[in-house]
């Protein structure tokens, strides 16, 4: 069972690395001099909720992999900058329409803002040209 998810700014050439496995996890936790260039994990215990509303958006601009332990989402920088603009449109009400209380354990409330500190963080990723890593733990 998956504790949790973290999502990762990096350049492409990074995520390419990681793909390849000459980068290692050790990458992610801060082991290293090199880091991604941005980390957000406030939500990590919220990833099947946010999966569930926002995968019909994200969807179009990821690939999945398993190759980054465990399971892996990603978007190339210039799939992120689409996705940006995406991501900006998603209002209350949509989020509203794909919540299910019977399925979810997180309150909509707490998602609303979750989502919206993801769609910033896609924005500054956006704004550096990164690429975008979500993955589960």
């Amino acid at each position: 069972m998956s504790l949790g998810g973290d999502f990762y700014a990096l350049t492409d050439l990074q995520l390419e690395r990681m793909l390849e496995g000459a980068l290692g996890l050790e990458f992610l936790y801060d082991e290293l001099e090199e880091k991604p260039r941005e980390c957000y994990s406030e939500a990590e215990h919220a990833w099947y909720e946010l999966m569930q509303i926002l995968s019909p958006v994200m969807m179009p601009f990821s690939e999945q992999t398993d190759t980054i332990p465990e399971m892996s989402q990603f978007s190339w920088a210039n799939e992120v900058a689409e996705l940006a603009e995406e991501l900006v449109e998603i209002d209350d009400e949509m989020i509203e329409e794909r919540y299910d209380p019977e399925e979810m354990n997180t309150d909509l409330d707490t998602l609303k803002g979750y989502i919206k500190k993801i769609v910033s963080f896609y924005q500054r990723a956006a704004q550096h040209g990164d690429a975008v890593l979500f993955r589960v733990t």
